[in-house]
């Protein structure tokens, strides 16, 4: 009988010990808060950041706030993050929404080439039309739009005649502001 006392109790302390190991090795990371707000006169901005960042989400930042600041905000890109498709000094709009491009297409865990993408401020319309989404009418009109000046984010792809919501979803994560 002492013998089956032993063994019942230190089965109860292992599972204990395996439960308390378990929690530690599964425990999640908390999610950071909204950014802080640092402007004397109340003034703040939100941003919403998606794609390739640790914590995706919207963010109350200081007017003046960045890309940076609101990547700073999220915890970070990924590794899979396009440092070609995002410009860290870019000026942050107030409600505006941003999203990191990744390296590599998450919908295929078994890719290793990079997501072939194009240059929305260099490339020629004839390259600009390889993206699929962009006709060669939408992608004269990017060569046209960008003579005026240069697009310091992917989302101002937007403000090009002729792209929309539902084509700027298709060709967000296939668009760089810079080329390697």
């Amino acid at each position: 009988m002492k013998t089956i006392v032993i063994i019942v109790v230190l089965t109860a302390v292992a599972l204990v010990g395996f439960g308390a190991a378990y929690a530690m090795v599964n425990a999640t990371v908390t999610p950071p808060a909204a950014g802080t707000i640092t402007s004397v006169d109340g003034n703040a901005l939100t941003a919403a950041i998606s794609g390739e960042v640790n914590f995706p989400g919207t963010y109350v930042l200081s007017q003046g706030a960045t890309m940076l600041d609101l990547i700073n905000a999220a915890q970070g890109t990924s590794g899979n993050a396009d440092s070609l498709a995002f410009n860290t000094d870019y000026v942050l709009q107030n409600k505006g929404a941003y999203y990191i491009a990744p390296l590599y297409d998450n919908t295929n865990t078994c890719s290793a080439a990079p997501i072939v993408k194009c240059n929305i401020n260099a490339d020629d319309a004839d390259t600009l039309q390889s993206v699929a989404g962009f006709t060669k009418t939408v992608a004269n009109a990017i060569v046209s739009y960008r003579s005026a000046a240069s697009f310091k984010a992917i989302e101002e792809i937007k403000n090009v005649s002729g792209i929309g919501a539902a084509t700027y979803e298709k060709v967000k994560a296939k668009i760089t502001l810079r080329s390697a």
